[in-house]
């Protein structure tokens, strides 16, 4: 069942920091707008787990008679392929290295738009009255891996947000431990990051904190099947999950321009992290903290970037407090 409700919005220009609002729409407007996105997708973005292959010693012996001759009599090299330099959080890897791992890692150092960063209330810029963008997620089966990095729910093609009438399909959520984002300076318990995509190829990434509290009835569905071994993507076709389910009730959140925040921290992703927090038992974050590990990229400097917040102080958000839900 996909479930629809109004947030933020504004033109998706990640070069340009210009700041939305959360508003509700009306019950015609989200109807219209997600009759007019139902029926083709931009573009496909499902998950895709590569097959095993079944041919490997017929290449290799391929390779090796490649390799013995050019067609002259002349011995003849082949580079392997491109390997993925590996990176950490810990040691001679962690993050304060990814830059000089790799030539494709260099943007980790020489960045002046990196993430994650410090979100900080007075110096942040507020604003309202501009116009917000609406969600589109679907309950979809649940497929989970522990990727080596992070533990991460990979989603189905059919979900996905309006940015100013432009769609970005979510890709998958993940998580860290503790939060890679600072609120006025202090580091939250956990952070989960959902991460979408439109057709163009463009980022954009929806923050969400967890302190300390009650036990949070999706995220115990999620640590229920975290697999233990690294590099496993696990498909549960009777559990369903929906990430909306996880979202703060407040529509308060940041906006700026920023990155990945593991390597290559590719910048132009489009970041919005909501001010409050959800809530998970301690048991809950202690386990997740258990599968990953410490997994967090330290704060980067803000450089020139301007920090957007939703609500200018001293507003009346009384009538905003709570996500309207289609």
């Amino acid at each position: 069942m996909k479930k629809k409700f109004s947030f933020i919005s504004l033109p998706i220009n990640v070069s340009l920091l210009v700041l939305f609002n959360l508003s509700f729409v009306s019950n015609g407007y989200a109807q219209t707008s997600a009759d007019s996105h139902q029926s083709k997708p931009l573009i496909n973005l499902a998950s895709e787990v590569k097959p095993e292959t079944t041919v490997k010693k017929v290449a290799d012996k391929v390779s090796e008679k490649a390799m013995s001759s050019d067609g002259h009599g002349n011995k003849e090299t082949h580079k392997k392929p491109h390997k993925k330099t590996h990176w950490s959080y810990q040691g001679d890897e962690r993050p304060a290295y990814w830059g000089d791992l790799a030539d494709e890692y260099a943007t980790c150092k020489t960045g002046k738009n990196q993430s994650p960063i410090n979100l900080n209330h007075r110096g942040s810029v507020g604003t309202t009255g501009l116009s917000g963008f609406d969600v589109f997620y679907r309950d979809t089966t649940l497929k989970i891996q522990n990727n080596g990095h992070s533990v991460q729910v990979n989603y189905s093609n059919g979900s996905y947000i309006l940015i100013n009438q432009q769609r970005y399909d979510l890709l998958q959520f993940h998580f860290h431990t503790p939060s890679e984002h600072q609120l006025n300076g202090v580091n939250y318990p956990m952070e989960m990051h959902l991460v979408h995509k439109n057709a163009q190829g463009d980022l954009a990434v929806i923050g969400i904190l967890f302190q300390e509290g009650q036990t949070n009835h999706t995220l115990q569905r999620i640590i229920s099947h975290a697999p233990k071994q690294k590099g496993k993507e696990k498909l549960y076709s009777n559990v369903k999950i929906n990430p909306n389910l996880l979202f703060p009730m407040e529509k308060k959140f940041y906006k700026y321009s920023g990155s990945l925040t593991t390597p290559p921290c590719s910048q132009g992703v489009y970041w919005m992290v909501f001010k409050q927090p959800i809530e998970a038992s301690a048991l809950q974050l202690r386990k997740m903290l258990q599968i990953m590990g410490e997994n967090n990229r330290p704060v980067q400097k803000h450089f020139a970037r301007s920090i957007l917040k939703s609500w200018q102080d001293g507003t009346d958000t009384s009538n905003t407090g709570m996500y309207e839900f289609y």
